[in-house]
This record gives C-alpha cells, sequence and structure tokens, in this order.
C-alpha cells in the first residue's frame, strides 16, 4: 500500500532556519486551502494507504472544525487500512485540548511534536514561538487526551546551544511519555534569517567536531533509555519507528497532496507547484515528472536504505531489481568494507559507526 502526505503551509511565524514552503499570517485562506486540498484528493480516490503524515508548516494551526474536515475528506477519498499509522505535525503554542480531541476522532493517532530545544534562549534563536514550559506541558497534554503514540523534534548546533544545554534537553525529552524522537543537525540554509545573522557574525559558526560529539553522546545516551537509533537522525522504542517515513527510506510509493508535496508512483516521480495562487486556482501540479532509470531506482534504493541502522538487504534488491547486489554495486560495496565505514552482516549491507559520521560522502556515491 501507499504513503499519504499532505501538506499544510500555514505557520504562526516562520522559523528563523526555515526555508520550507510555508506562510505566516494566513488564517483567512484555510478554509479555501482545505478546499483545495479535497479538490486534489479526489484525483486519487479509491487508492489503498496504510500510512498518513500531516506535515507543514504547522498543521496544528487550523481550527478544530478544519481538522476534522480535513480528516474526514481523507476518510472519504482513501481506502485507509486498518491499523494506518495516522501522524499529525504539531508545534507547542498551537495546541488545544479541542484541536487533540479533533485529532483523535478524525483518526490521527500519532503526533510528531517539534519541540526543538528545552532551552528559552535556543528557542528564541530559533524563531520559536513557544518556550520551554510550554513545549514540555504540551507533550503532557497530548498524552493526557489520550495520544499514546508521541514523536517530538529536537535540534543541535543551534545558536548559543552548549554540551549541557543539548543533554539537558535530552534529558528532558526522555522523562516526558514519548516512543520515538529525531534528533537533526541545525543546516544554516541560504535565504533564511538566521543565515543572514551567521553571515553578519552575530551567531558563531556551527562547530562540525562539536555536532559529531553531541551524535555520539545521544545515541548512546537514548540507546540506554530505551530508544534504539533506526535510522541516521531518528530512535524509538523497537515497534514504534515512524512506518511512514521507512516508506522513503524504503524506495516505497507515495501520495504527495498540497503545495509543493512530492509523489513517487509507478517509477515516476512529480511534485506539484510551490505557487500558492496557482494551487488555489486548481492548477496543482509543477509540470516536473521524472521517469526514474533503473539505475536511479538502484541508486536510490542504496542511497536511501544506508541512511537506517539496518542497512541495505541483498535479497530485497534482488526482489526488486532481478540482479545481484554484488554485480551491480562489488566494487563500491569492496572498497567502502574494506575502509571500514561498511560491513556485511546476515546479508545486509550497512554503515559502521564510522561509516555514520561520514555518510553523506559515502552514500552520494551510489547516485
Amino acid at each position: 500500500m501507499k504513503g499519504l502526505y499532505i501538506h499544510i503551509p500555514f505557520c504562526v511565524k516562520k522559523c528563523e532556519y526555515c526555508d520550507f514552503v510555508s506562510f505566516s499570517g494566513m488564517e483567512r485562506e484555510h478554509d479555501g486551502y482545505i478546499d483545495a486540498l479535497i479538490s486534489e484528493m479526489s484525483e486519487y480516490r479509491g487508492a489503498a494507504i496504510d500510512t498518513i503524515f500531516i506535515g507543514g508548516g504547522t498543521p496544528s494551526v487550523l481550527a478544530p472544525y478544519r481538522i476534522s474536515r480535513l480528516c474526514a475528506a481523507v476518510a472519504a477519498n482513501f481506502k485507509i487500512a486498518d491499523g494506518c499509522e495516522w501522524t499529525m505535525e504539531a508545534n507547542p503554542g498551537t495546541l488545544t485540548r479541542e484541536k487533540l480531541k479533533a485529532m483523535l476522532n478524525g483518526g490521527i493517532n500519532r503526533l510528531s511534536i517539534g519541540v526543538q530545544s528545552f532551552n528559552d534562549t535556543e528557542l528564541r534563536a530559533a524563531g520559536r514561538i513557544h518556550d520551554a514550559k510550554t513545549a514540555y506541558d504540551t507533550v503532557l497534554l497530548a498524552a493526557g487526551c489520550g495520544f499514546n503514540n508521541i514523536s517530538i523534534d529536537l535540534m543541535a548546533s543551534l545558536p548559543y546551544q552548549t554540551d549541557d544545554s543539548f543533554r539537558t534537553s535530552l534529558n528532558r525529552a526522555v522523562s516526558l511519555p514519548i516512543k520515538h524522537i529525531s534528533v537533526y543537525s541545525l543546516i544554516v540554509e541560504d535565504g533564511t534569517p538566521i543565515k543572514e545573522k551567521y553571515d553578519r557574525g552575530i551567531y558563531n559558526a556551527p562547530d562540525e567536531d562539536n555536532d559529531r560529539r553531541l551524535y555520539h553522546y545521544t545515541a548512546a545516551f537514548l540507546k540506554e533509555c530505551g530508544l534504539l537509533r533506526y535510522e541516521i537522525s531518528n530512535y524509538a522504542i523497537p515497534g514504534c519507528e515512524s512506518r511512514h517515513n521507512m516508506k522513503y527510506w524504503d524506495c516505497d510509493e507515495y501520495i504527495g497532496v498540497g503545495i509543493a508535496a512530492a509523489s513517487y508512483i509507478d517509477g515516476a516521480r512529480y511534485s506539484n507547484t510551490d505557487s500558492f495562487s496557482q494551487y488555489m486556482s486548481g492548477n496543482y501540479r509543477s509540470g516536473e515528472r521524472e521517469i526514474l532509470t533503473e539505475d536511479d531506482k538502484t541508486g536510490e534504493f542504496m542511497m536511501l536504505g544506508l541512511r537506517k541502522t539496518a542497512g541495505v538487504s541483498e535479497a530485497e534488491f534482488k526482489r526488486r531489481f532481478g540482479c545481484d547486489i554484488s554485480d551491480k554495486y562489488g566494487g563500491l560495496l569492496g572498497k567502502f568494507i574494506g575502509l571500514g565505514v561498511m560491513e556485511y552482516d546476515g546479508g545486509f549491507y550497512r554503515l559502521t559507526e564510522r561509516g555514520l559520521d561520514v555518510a553523506n560522502s559515502v552514500m552520494c556515491e551510489f547516485v
């Protein structure tokens, strides 16, 4: 079955580091945008899905009745599998008891909460609208309302962050009733307010060695707490891994609806327009459509599969592509095993701890 991604581009305030397609101060457009989403969904009517992810932006800015309407539209247009994992992204400062109830009643059973830090100075520098107490209380509120599958995001290498403050954030995180945590390093993207501040010297440039130290500490600390790393930046209690995100890393098919959303169906990848006015007029597609060659498919299968700590299955490779992985990539695999950045074990090729530190350099050689 396919996954379904729904993009909600609205925010209360755009974060300092964000380069996603998102807009603040557009509440008057919310109803019309949901109308457009429902219209686009009808193009996929009857498709069977077993994971749903509502991302953004900040989907939790939607009013309760809009959340209910969106969920009802999904149920009306798609065949939702029993046991479907249905995630909605949310930010502290935008969640209320009424919104959480609307989510649960609509079928949403997993929350991904963008905490980023439990340090107020770091949150202000990142342009977040919430403080540490609000973040902590929001997770407790969600759990109290009935969510028993909660993930949170944290960020490393934020401005003003120290080793101690990062470790404090991790400790606060694991004291909460969460089953999954994503820990991402800050990426300073061109065109963002935070990039301008780095360029002007207001913030010190991120220290790559320090970032690696925090990365290693995170993996060891969370393992002790029962949250195991299953992908470069993601950790979970066993059995609570993000099934939707695994579709991306496993190169499975997914449908994307909403402005700038991407889809991968029948060997073709295409994306929706990033123009709000164009999307609202019903011209959903950007016109960009890529038919993947067999080399594209095998390369992406390797690149994305190596993000997973389980690695790439040689049996699955042969099932999908009809050839042995060693015939296709034997030279590269041997090279990386010889360098100590990859290992072969039990039918899987995976990156070693050393390999995870240089993952991008390894993975890019397959595409």
